[in-house]
């Protein structure tokens, strides 16, 4: 059996709005069916960009699935851990200040570990490693696409590149 190629795909921030697709899923290659996702953040404070892009239904399935995981993660989950945290520093501060030992700041630091833990456990499970992923320069970041699908795209779409092997 071959071993399928998968690729990286970049696309640039300007190239968002105008980007067209082959009818053609980013999961596999196969017949696909448009699906409108946000892509998942690299910030709490910018907007996650919404657009729409072809997935085979198993992916599509999951792509929903994933936005409602989006949506746990940024109403509560992320701030949750910065509260976690916050009380974490308060109390240990205040712990070094009476100079006595108080297990409360452990307790916070395992429930902030905790935290994380259960939204990469979901962030893995829930979504398809092709859920679009925003970087900090505002390019999108689709991983793990077949080598002859991001070939398509490239040629398609001028403002898609494909990621270089590092």
């Amino acid at each position: 059996m071959k071993q399928l190629v998968r690729k990286e795909l970049i696309i640039a921030r300007d190239a968002i709005v105008s980007l067209r697709f082959p009818s053609v899923s980013l999961a596999d290659g196969g017949p696909a069916e448009v699906v409108q996702v946000r892509s998942w953040r690299a910030s709490l404070f910018r907007r996650s960009v919404a657009l729409a892009l072809p997935f085979d239904s198993d992916s599509a399935e999951r792509i929903r699935r994933g936005t409602k995981v989006q949506r746990l993660e940024a109403l509560l989950i992320g701030p949750a851990r910065l509260v976690v945290v916050g009380l974490g520093a308060v109390t240990l501060v205040g712990t070094w200040l009476d100079l006595s030992f108080s297990p409360l700041p452990f307790v916070f630091v395992f429930a902030a570990l905790a935290l994380q833990a259960l939204a990469h456990h979901l962030n893995t499970r829930a979504l398809p490693p092709q859920y679009p992923r925003e970087r900090k320069d505002g390019s999108l970041l689709i991983r793990e696409v077949p080598d002859h699908v991001a070939q398509e795209w490239t040629e398609v779409n001028p403002g898609v590149q494909i990621a270089p092997v590092s």
